[in-house]
């Protein structure tokens, strides 16, 4: 199913059987709680909005609801009414690596990526960050992580990397000096660990 809008700001989904949907692992997840005529208008308002990775809509009270999460950090599960539907928006990654970077021309009128007003490039859309092919969601607390903004700086977290320069979790308002007083460090580790991380 693609919005009926450009084709460049076209997605693919996949629906869910009936009777199904959507549990998102946190609540900030959601993005939309409205009505909408039909289950067409309201995949167009998750196509529409570049953080929508996931909607279900119910036929009978015409509810439609937009989240910022996917399989990753949520699940479809049984729904109490049966005219409940979920549609997953499928990501690809030739959806991503043809403009990545490239001059904001390239992203125009695209959902997956978007134009940075600081590089003036196309870059991942808020609240996701690119893994060297496409993409995917921001980690939550606690997540493993393996690169610096994998997660949610929205909520304060940071991927914090241990004394050996590795990355490891998505902690709360950890900064290196914490790091280094929790891993009881002295001054001369600290200076090799800063050298390694250079």
């Amino acid at each position: 199913m693609s919005s009926p809008a450009h084709a460049i700001y076209s997605s693919k989904l996949s629906l869910s059987l009936q009777g199904h949907a959507f549990q998102p692992q946190y609540g900030v997840q959601l993005i939309f709680n409205k009505t909408a005529r039909s289950r067409l208008l309201c995949s167009t308002a998750c196509n529409q909005n570049p953080s929508c990775r996931t909607f279900d809509y119910d036929s009978s009270s015409h509810r439609c609801r937009l989240f910022e999460a996917d399989l990753t950090n949520g699940a479809i599960i049984a729904a109490a009414s049966q005219t409940s539907i979920v549609g997953s928006v499928i990501l690809s990654a030739s959806l991503y690596a043809s403009m990545y970077n490239k001059s904001c021309s390239a992203c125009q009128g695209n959902r997956y990526q978007t134009c940075s007003s600081t590089t003036n490039k196309c870059q991942c859309p808020g609240n996701s960050y690119w893994n060297g092919s496409m993409c995917p969601l921001q980690l939550f607390a606690n997540a493993t992580c393996s690169q610096i903004d994998a997660c949610r700086s929205d909520l304060n977290l940071s991927c914090i990397i241990n004394s050996y320069g590795e990355f490891t979790q998505c902690l709360t308002g950890i900064s290196l000096f914490t790091i280094f007083v929790y891993e009881n460090l002295t001054m001369d580790e600290i200076f090799h660990f800063l050298i390694k991380l250079k």
